[in-house]
């Protein structure tokens, strides 16, 4: 009975196995033994032993050496490369005349076809960015109102005047910020088996609680949750709440809601100057308040932990609250981010 081998195509193997093989076949043929024998026994065709043994006749041992491909050349000159890669980082779609704003591969294969006349497939497009160092990315949510070169001056020199008048008071610095938590918010991410969603059961309702809080570098939070919208009555008495419960003088940074900025809230304000000043953070930079990043925390835990079928919403975001602020360690890490660092820089901690 005859059996029938598959020649093997050499050039599928790894560099070091092909160039092992390359040389077993010359040593072998160069021993007397016939090259159509030696492609048998290999299982190749006996042309790729015919022309390894004329590498080896034509340029030595070092012929039969592999060596690393250097693919196909690039479609892109090194200068339309570097013209490219600071396209994608300076500037957006929006500001090219492109009626989309992130940088996708199909947007990164329009501008390469528009300023350089060059037809790439995506595949082509997501190597070309790689080989750059780019890499895609989440990109961080920024309004178009806002400023940066406000914001610059708030951390680089505006907030260093406010931390010198705190320490020239011996006052207590704090942050403030109100959000709302929604119970049918995203879950987060869990293992399961792949190619199955696993489900998590939740309640169905879409209730939501307010809270609004204000903390301090010290590790210090003061939280409380609201219904509705929040009024300036409302924001008077936490700020009535958090007197009563500091000493001495208070500096409260904090955003332009329409509650703070009430005329109201102002002539509170001005009643009770002996004991709190105001700073307004610049417009449209949530980022740069510390206490933002409670919300994240705050929003973690349920996403981690939905609601049971029978759980009270509003008593639960109020005990994930007091769970945050019984843990300064947990309130002094909100700090540590660096969209916030300006302020441990201010301070010099």
């Amino acid at each position: 009975m005859t059996t029938l081998v598959t020649k093997r195509d050499a050039r599928s193997l790894d560099h070091a196995t092909l160039e092992e093989m390359r040389r077993l076949a010359v040593s072998r043929v160069l021993a007397g033994e016939t090259q159509r024998a030696v492609a048998a026994s290999l299982q190749v065709h006996h042309g790729a032993v015919w022309k390894w043994v004329k590498t080896y006749r034509t340029a030595g041992a070092e012929g039969l050496a592999s060596t690393k491909s250097s693919g196909r050349p690039s479609t892109l000159t090194e200068k339309q490369r570097a013209r490219l890669r600071a396209i994608v980082i300076g500037k957006s779609p929006l500001q090219l005349g492109f009626a989309f704003a992130l940088w996708t591969v199909p947007a990164v294969r329009a501008v390469i076809e528009k300023k350089f006349g060059v037809v790439l497939h995506d595949t082509s497009v997501s190597r070309l960015l790689r080989g750059m160092g780019l890499s895609p990315q989440k990109p961080v949510r920024r309004a178009f109102q806002r400023d940066d070169e406000q914001c610059m001056r708030w951390t680089t020199e505006d907030f260093p005047r406010v931390v010198k008048f705190v320490k020239r008071k011996q006052a207590t610095l704090l942050f403030l910020d109100e959000t709302g938590v929604h119970e049918d918010a995203p879950v987060g991410t869990t293992w399961a088996e792949r190619g199955k969603r696993p489900v998590v059961r939740v309640s169905g309702a879409r209730r939501r609680a307010n809270v609004i809080s204000a903390v301090s570098p010290r590790g210090r939070l003061w939280f409380r949750c609201f219904r509705g919208t929040l009024t300036a009555q409302g924001f008077i008495t936490f700020l009535e709440a958090m007197l009563h419960d500091i000493r001495g003088y208070v500096v409260l940074v904090l955003d332009r809601h329409p509650a703070h900025v009430a005329a109201a809230t102002r002539r509170w304000l001005h009643a009770h100057r002996d004991r709190m000043r105001v700073e307004l953070l610049p417009p449209y930079a949530p980022d740069l308040n510390p206490d933002e990043h409670v919300w994240s925390q705050l929003k973690g835990m349920f996403r981690r932990q939905p609601l049971g079928r029978f759980e009270e919403f509003a008593p639960a975001v109020e005990q994930a609250m007091r769970q945050i602020a019984d843990d300064p360690s947990a309130v002094k890490k909100l700090f540590h981010h660096p969209a916030v660092a300006y302020v441990q820089q201010a301070l010099n901690w």
